[in-house]
């Protein structure tokens, strides 16, 4: 009996630390674990959002020039026919090409195939001396606003002081966004607005 005593508190004793381990240490471990796992999600979204913020830093960099990318789209091809301001352009480039004389016949905007412009048909009149004619057809092409020249047609006319000149037929075609393009449409595009075909003529003369 004496010996078993000393071995029986020696178990007791052991079962006690098995106690204290149990309840005290491993409920503390765990917990440690947790914490651990939360840290590396942390950094994981750390990372993440380190990321984000390079991508948005480059595009408050780049605005300014996408900015000044869409303000250009937005003149090349306008949310809204604009035929006043097709008129002004054609104008300005009959005048500064020295052209005799110039005529825009605008058709009735159309729908185009994809659905995500208007097409705009023009018929454009212009008469002069040879290098007028081609700085006029340059200017045309170069214009502010993209066109798309589909046939030119040449012929001889009488010229001022009984030169001869040249008078050219050019049918081209300009663009909208607005995909209900046409009167009843400003700006932009409307819903069940009807739109009546345009049967107007613009003439403009230059001095030679």
């Amino acid at each position: 009996m004496n010996r078993r005593g000393p071995l029986v508190a020696a178990l007791v004793g052991v079962g006690l630390v098995i106690v204290t381990v149990a309840g005290l240490i491993l409920p503390k471990a765990a917990a440690v674990r947790s914490k651990q796992e939360q840290v590396v999600q942390a950094q994981k979204q750390e990372t993440t959002l380190a990321v984000q913020l390079q991508q948005l830093q480059a595009d408050a960099k780049h605005a300014g020039v996408d900015n000044r990318r869409l303000a250009q789209l937005g003149s090349q091809i306008p949310p809204t026919a604009d035929l006043p301001g097709l008129i002004r352009l054609l104008n300005s480039a009959a005048d500064q090409s020295g052209v005799d004389f110039m005529t825009l016949s605008p058709g009735q905007p159309t729908l185009a195939p994809d659905g995500k412009l208007s097409i705009i048909p023009a018929q454009i009149l212009v008469s002069g001396q040879y290098f007028a004619v081609d700085q006029f057809l340059y200017r045309l092409e170069t214009l502010p606003r993209v066109s798309r020249v589909g046939s030119v047609t040449v012929s001889a006319a009488s010229g001022t002081g009984g030169v001869t000149a040249l008078q050219v037929s050019v049918a081209t075609t300009f663009y909208t966004t607005d995909t209900s393009a046409g009167p009843g449409s400003v700006p932009g595009p409307t819903q069940g607005t009807s739109i009546v075909p345009s049967t107007s003529t613009t003439s403009t003369s230059s001095g030679a």
